[in-house]
């Protein structure tokens, strides 16, 4: 079988070196699969690629229109698609695999000209997403077609892959046949993130922290989807309770906007580390930590996201602060002591979290990313989408 694999953001972001080289290389082991030419797309010049080395994969980036973001999204829905049809017939793909509900929808079009079928993993109601959000009108153009074309994947994809339980069973609720739906929520490599002492050691060394002091990390963006100032609030509440804490900053934010908030929420900016470091090297950090932050905006339709990180964290045995209504993990969080649920920035338990603070981690957090975030759940999908 020929594969196209489709993702819509490029092959060094975060994103794709999270939830798609992982993929690929499963893919990749497949007997089955003799060749996958994966798609990324690119909005910005890189030097080099990082992505899975293996004689299957042939990373064929599209270069996306690098000016006016208007320009580039309309590129993006006419070249685009164009680009996927040459290869679908350059390649003689037998099948369109997309990841998230953006890639699907170019991924419906290239299915219309092609015949090819074509399945959406990560497929979320990112229209929906948008106008809760403020981001897109209900009236506006990039919301009615994203809803267009979301309502397209739900009848002729092969296959859907939802990362919640939750959407699973609204999916259902709508009339789509179940056994066209299976959940695959964001998996986690568990033995690149496990912990290491001597990782620890060594990090904490270097930014000056020491090893009695509380360590929280957040990995992630500010604003948008994500908590801002909610977040610092948060930070803060974490710097009142520790006696000797630091936080760990991996953002793509600038020094100057970390600065800013440390100053605004009279947060001491000497204890927050604040860097971007490629994805390889998140492990390192966590592994510096006690516990972790999660600070996804806790909307209606949140329900139906899986944050990668949250996967990442539970891999290196950290417990996660997260607000209430985050997918399926709030109440894994809540149920099975994963870490405490926050109904608002000013009302977390530190007590209850700091009981989940150990040496060596917590095994059964450890189990949790094993059991809810194990790339063999991705791999069972892949086996039975193969074989249809």
């Amino acid at each position: 079988m020929n594969i196209l694999f489709f993702g819509y953001w490029g092959a060094n972001e975060g994103l794709s070196q999270a939830t798609i080289n992982p993929h690929l290389e499963l893919l990749a082991n497949m007997e089955s699969v003799a060749r996958i030419s994966y798609v990324s797309i690119e909005r910005q010049t890189e030097t080099q690629y990082h992505i899975p080395n293996h004689p299957k994969i042939e990373h064929c980036p599209y270069i996306s229109f690098q000016g006016i973001r208007l320009v580039s999204k309309a590129s993006d829905f006419t070249l685009l698609p164009l680009y996927l049809i040459r290869l679908v017939r350059r390649e003689k793909i037998d099948l369109l695999m997309c990841r998230s509900s953006l890639a699907g929808g170019i991924g419906y079009w290239v299915h219309r000209w092609t015949r090819v079928p074509f399945t959406v993993e990560s497929f979320e109601p990112h229209a929906d997403y948008m106008k809760e959000l403020g981001i897109w009108s209900k009236s506006g153009i990039s919301y009615r077609l994203q809803k267009h074309l979301e309502e397209k994947q739900k009848k002729h994809a092969l296959h859907l892959m939802p990362v919640t339980h939750a959407h699973k069973n609204k999916l259902v609720a709508e009339g789509i046949p179940t056994d066209k739906i299976s959940v695959m929520p964001c998996a986690v490599d568990h033995e690149r993130f496990a912990y290491s002492e001597s990782d620890r050691e060594t990090l904490r060394n270097q930014l000056g922290i020491a090893s009695t002091a509380t360590v929280g990390i957040y990995v992630g963006k500010f604003g948008d989807i994500y908590w801002d100032k909610e977040a610092f609030t948060l930070f803060k509440s974490a710097f009142s309770y520790f006696e000797e804490f630091h936080l760990l900053l991996l953002s793509p934010h600038t020094q100057a906007f970390v600065e800013q908030r440390c100053e605004e929420f009279e947060i001491p900016n000497s204890k927050v580390h604040h860097s971007l470091v490629p994805h390889a090297e998140v492990p390192q950090y966590l592994s510096a930590a006690d516990f972790a932050f999660s600070t996804v905006k806790p909307t209606p339709y949140r329900r139906f996201c899986s944050p990668i990180k949250n996967g990442e964290y539970w891999a290196n045995g950290l417990p996660i602060v997260s607000p209430q209504g985050i997918g399926d993990d709030s109440e894994i969080i809540r149920n099975e002591n994963g870490g405490v649920v926050t109904e608002d920035t000013g009302s977390v338990n530190w007590l209850t979290l700091n009981h989940l603070i150990v040496p060596n981690r917590a095994t059964h957090i450890v189990e949790l990313s094993k059991k809810y975030r194990n790339l063999q759940i991705v791999s069972n999908n892949y086996k039975s989408i193969v074989k249809k």
